[in-house]
């Protein structure tokens, strides 16, 4: 019997659903299967399938670690894929990694495509990555915000050193220094989502957390919104992460108890009104303690379990704790492995902008 040829709009459907390593093998089938991973409706679809992953670096190893829940969370496991460059920062569906007084690396592991990004003055310290649109250009245009030390003469005699925040446009390489106040700088690695940057802080006087943002169109710092919830004690913990692609996540673990709850943004964001809604609660038995974690805290939220990355609370060593309900699941990565970094990556296959991709992988 010849064999069936399936419609190709239920064949772009079934192959949007497959796990990116088995798309990535499925591009050798046929030119037309091959051809999709061009087309941007196609990875569209399959951008907002796919499950987040944590891209996991050591000082000689970088990995992709996915997480199989399909067992219904009672037995889940971890698959780690080995890769040659990586990355702890990511917008846009792209990584980025920053190298002291050089530049910055602009991948994604998935098509094996690395740019580089040269800072024209080396001593810029990076902060984030975003980008803004042009009406008049298609694509868009990224940047990296960061800052600059500065000498200022007070006499003659006398300089002193202040910072000069800056923000350098990856395309022109041109960099650019803003008329802004260094004390609205990120006190913990800032989230990029749509574009912009997001960090929780606090206000020094009353100490009311709230998020505060960077607005790569407007290149301004702005006041987002207040949090869910406040920290009862200065030892509480609040990490913010991305939720469903567009919107954001606030994990607050009360440093008394222990007990983790988790808010979550409506699906779409109204900066003029920002609406927070109770996810989950989580209780007090197996769960690790975040406060002083060295490496930091990455997490994502699937299926109404809690996913993160951090370091074993005693010995320091990666771990993933997989958390829903009552059960919480540790798996070490390595017991040697105790400075690493980290961060939540959604696999895609969008390539990277010809005027970056300047590496072979």
């Amino acid at each position: 019997m010849a064999p069936v040829k399936l419609p190709c709009d239920l064949e772009e459907e079934i192959l949007s659903r497959l796990p990116p390593l088995s798309l990535v093998r499925s591009r050798t089938v046929c030119q037309h299967w091959n051809s999709l991973l061009h087309d941007k409706c196609f990875l569209n679809k399959h951008l907002a399938r796919v499950r987040p992953q944590f891209i996991f670096l050591t000082e000689s190893k970088a990995y992709s670690i996915n997480i199989d829940l399909r067992t219904g969370g009672t037995d889940p496991t971890i698959e780690a894929i080995d890769l040659t460059h990586t990355t702890i920062t990511s917008c846009d569906g792209f990584l980025f990694r920053h190298f002291w007084k050089q530049g910055v690396a602009f991948w994604n592991p998935w098509l094996s495509q690395v740019g580089w990004i040269e800072y024209v003055d080396k001593s810029f310290h990076f902060c984030g990555v975003g980008y803004d649109y042009d009406s008049n250009v298609p694509e868009k245009r990224y940047k990296i915000l960061g800052y600059l030390n500065c000498l200022r003469d007070v006499s003659d005699t006398y300089q002193v050193t202040y910072k000069r925040v800056a923000v350098y446009e990856c395309s022109s390489r041109a960099l650019k220094f803003l008329d802004a106040p260094f004390k609205n700088w990120p006190t913990m690695d800032p989230l990029s989502l749509n574009g912009n940057l997001y960090w929780v802080t606090s206000d020094p006087d009353t100490h009311e957390c709230f998020i505060r943002s960077f607005d790569f169109s407007s290149e301004t710092f702005k006041t987002f919104c207040l949090l869910p919830c406040q920290k009862n004690h200065s030892r509480d913990q609040l990490v913010l992460a991305v939720y469903k692609g567009d919107g954001l996540s606030l994990l607050k673990q009360c440093y008394v108890t222990g007990e983790i709850s988790v808010w979550v943004t409506k699906e779409k964001m109204d900066e003029e009104e920002v609406v927070w809604i109770s996810l989950m609660t989580l209780p007090t038995s197996n769960l690790p303690k975040l406060i002083n974690k060295l490496c930091g805290i990455s997490y994502f939220i699937v299926e109404k379990t809690l996913i993160m990355c951090c370091g074993d609370e005693e010995t320091g060593a990666a771990s993933i704790y997989i958390v829903r309900e009552d059960m919480c699941k540790k798996i070490q990565i390595g017991y040697e492995i105790v400075r690493f970094s980290h961060c939540v990556y959604l696999p895609n296959f969008i390539s990277v902008p010809s005027e970056f991709r300047s590496l072979p992988v």
